[in-house]
């Protein structure tokens, strides 16, 4: 009998699930949407029941629609938005219901004193992780600062996929390490806890939980788990990796020099390397890759995808309108205006730092910008122009890897924005290379079946699964005219984004 891997993308804004052939073919999926909470300025937040409840219902859905034998159901396996996280009590719930979103930018105020504590050099030379608000270490060192009552009470700091796989059965809290390196506690190096970093901070390592591979069995799921899912009792539960190391892997990225540039909720340039010098890579995130042996020198766009569905609900009303009517994606007649208007959207340039700039400047004073706009401009142009502000700053982290002797030997792109025939053609044009587009684009679902096929031995390892499950669709090449529009319009961005901040404009706006 075949048999068939549910994978579970649970995202910053929604959890995709799908159920997959050991090939790598998509026969169900489902989907649940939940939000963020933004309890004050900086602060990004999300309701762990109601994630958890979206995320029971897109596996349902998904295994309902595959309508496969449940016995041939050989395992569930996840990818998850990395360095969220939260504070779990001794009953295994989640405390105030809470998790601390990646995007919350509230330990800004805290970055002087954890480096007053232990060098940010010496951090992330352990760790691979910039300094930043971004990641997990410095918010649990803020609400150490500021909230002692929540951190006291807490049996396990744990990632969000901890979280989720205890909610489907896992026999305790588990932290798959290649994830848990985006917390900024894991020595990327021997993938064990830092005691470095930890003590200094001043952290309970008795608060972490036991470190595990990916491809590790955590736990079966459960009877009442069963009933929300479709999952059959006693399905496997098997760890994954961070959403950006599953893309990876959905994107064949298994050597030096293959990258992956993902478009979702953040977005992410990604690319594989069998060794890691940090001396050379400064500003980069290097986690290792859900296939132990390879790092990830991985550039990130905070906002990404995030900043588009942005400007679908500030300005494509009639757009969503239309949607819900019809059974139309928003996102598809959204396309009719990024073809109205041209490459550089009629002279508008975007500054897409809706939730601050990620690599290489890492500023979370950054705020979102519209330059250029005139009376002529209309909709459409407003429109493409977020698209194209997106593309110039994943445009941006590839010019900065040049000067980090980071060398691109192949492109893939994924995510849900690479869907939009626009944009795909718009990366080959802003990039002036080659790109190759996936049979399935939801990489990080490809990703996350391809550890949990390994986990139950259908394959015997990352490269293997990745060989059998993994198909590139097509080449795509970039368009001689465009190239030289986006070499002109990104000399723009980069000017327009240098004056800001010489002139302290940033800074002066986060203070009104």
């Amino acid at each position: 009998m075949s048999k068939f891997i549910v994978a579970i993308d649970v995202g910053t804004t929604g959890t995709k699930a799908m159920v997959l052939s050991d090939k790598g073919d998509v026969l169900g999926a489902g989907y649940g949407e939940y939000g963020c909470e933004y309890p004050h300025p900086n602060w990004v937040e999300q309701n762990a029941d109601y994630l958890t409840e979206m995320t029971f219902k897109a596996c349902k859905e998904a295994i309902d629609k595959a309508n496969v034998p449940a016995e041939s159901i050989a395992c569930v396996a996840f990818s998850t938005q990395r360095a969220t996280f939260g504070f779990v009590g001794d009953d295994g719930k989640m405390l105030n219901n809470r998790l601390y979103g990646w995007q919350d930018n509230r330990a800004a105020s805290v970055i002087g004193e954890i480096t007053s504590k232990i060098d940010g050099g010496e951090l992330y030379a352990i760790s691979g992780m910039p300094v930043t608000p971004t990641f997990s270490v410095e918010k649990i060192y803020w609400v150490m600062k500021n909230d002692p009552d929540t951190y006291n009470k807490a049996k396990y700091i744990v990632m969000m996929p901890d979280y989720i796989m205890y909610r489907f059965g896992a026999d305790d809290f588990y932290t798959e390490v290649t994830n848990g390196c985006c917390s900024g506690m894991v020595d990327v190096f021997t993938l064990q806890w830092s005691d470095r970093i930890i003590d200094a901070l001043g952290i309970d390592k008795r608060k972490l939980p036991k470190l595990v591979n990916p491809s590790t069995k955590v736990g079966e799921v459960t009877k009442e788990v069963s009933e929300l899912t479709g999952l059959p009792v006693g399905t496997p539960i098997i760890t994954g990796t961070g959403d950006q190391q599953c893309a990876a892997l959905g994107a064949g990225v298994i050597e030096d020099g293959f990258a992956s540039l993902t478009l979702g909720t953040a977005g992410l340039l990604v690319v594989g390397s069998k060794t890691l010098d940090l001396r050379k890579s400064p500003g980069l995130m290097a986690p290792s890759s859900g296939m132990l042996g390879l790092f990830e020198l991985e550039g990130i766009q905070l906002g990404a995808a995030s900043s588009y569905r942005w400007i679908r609900d500030v300005l494509a009303e009639v757009e969503v309108e239309a949607g819900r009517k019809t059974g139309v994606d928003p996102y598809v007649l959204m396309e009719k205006h990024i073809e109205a208007s041209k490459p550089g959207s009629n002279g508008i340039v975007f500054l897409p730092y809706l939730t601050g700039a990620g690599y290489p400047t890492w500023n979370p004073d950054t705020k979102g910008v519209f330059a250029g706009l005139k009376f002529s401009n209309n909709k459409s142009d407003l429109i493409r122009a977020v698209m194209e502000g997106i593309t110039l700053e994943a445009k941006d982290m590839y010019e900065a890897m040049k000067t980090s002797d980071v060398t691109i030997q192949s492109l893939t792109i994924t995510g849900g924005a690479t869907k939009s025939p626009a944009w795909r053609q718009m990366i080959a044009d802003m990039f002036d290379a080659e790109i190759k587009v996936l049979k399935v684009p939801d990489a990080t679902i490809i990703g996350a079946a391809i550890l949990g096929a390994v986990g139950v031995g259908l394959y015997k390892d990352a490269a293997e699964a990745v060989e059998n499950m993994v198909e590139v669709s097509y080449t795509l090449t970039p368009i001689e005219e465009n190239v030289k529009k986006y070499n002109e319009v990104y000399q723009v961005y980069r000017a327009l984004y240098q004056t800001l901040i010489e002139n302290g404009v940033f800074t002066k706006l986060s203070s009104l």
